[in-house]
């Protein structure tokens, strides 16, 4: 595939280039100084975007440009910024996500089940990331609370944040009641869990798309 990467000199958009890259796939990363004549000779097969919030509808648009699909690990977007989004979705392929770590993915589903057979718990959930995440609630951490959600008020389940240090994200959720507690913790060791996620979430995506008819909705999932 020919992968065009928003945000390829961050952290995580730096793995992702270069996780592509060993995966046999040809990169191009979109920044300021990208010349439209690269761009012009390359058929971009799907984005992926590892940017900012602010960058949403720019990414839109690039990809409705190449009628590619997007795959967007990106979190706390504006309401505006979010519709921009849900938009595009209309009209390409879209996955949304606030983690792509395989580990994650089974917690959250872990989590329903939890909170369906522990209905008169208490929940609460505290995540850590490093001292630049900007956002908080990190999108994981509300994904988190909205799977505990189903069988309370989302306002119940307090959602406690921490920036500090260089965690590259921990998010534990605990059950209690009296006499006793359950707390599940994922640890994030490196940027390349989330990398290699996209990644292969972007590959399922592009070979879904093929079969895909043209203007058909597939829909984003919520990455805030």
């Amino acid at each position: 595939m020919n992968i065009a990467i928003f945000g390829a000199i961050g952290r995580v958009g730096s793995a992702v280039l270069r996780i592509a890259e060993e995966r046999g796939h040809n990169v191009v990363p979109i920044e300021k100084n990208t010349q439209t004549e690269v761009l012009s000779s390359v058929q971009i097969d799907i984005v992926i975007d590892f940017s900012t919030a602010e960058a949403t509808e720019k990414v839109c648009e690039f990809c409705l440009d190449h009628n590619a699909p997007l795959v967007t690990g990106v979190t706390g977007r504006k309401e505006s910024e979010q519709a921009a989004l849900q938009k595009l979705s209309e009209k390409l392929p879209v996955i949304a996500e606030a983690n792509f770590a395989e580990g994650v993915q089974i917690l959250v589903s872990i989590v329903e089940k939890l909170a369906k057979a522990l209905p008169n718990w208490d929940c609460e959930i505290v995540e850590i990331h490093h001292r630049g995440k900007k956002d908080a609630p990190s999108g994981t951490a509300k994904k988190l609370a909205a799977a505990a959600a189903k069988r309370k008020s989302f306002s119940k389940v307090t959602v406690h944040s921490l920036r500090c240090g260089s965690n590259f994200g921990q998010h534990s959720i605990v059950f209690a009641t009296e006499g006793e507690s359950l707390t599940l913790t994922h640890q994030a060791e490196n940027v390349d869990i989330f990398a290699r996620g996209a990644v292969i979430k972007a590959e399922k995506l592009y070979l879904a798309a093929q079969n895909i008819s043209d203007g058909e909705r597939v829909g984003t999932v919520d990455g805030d």
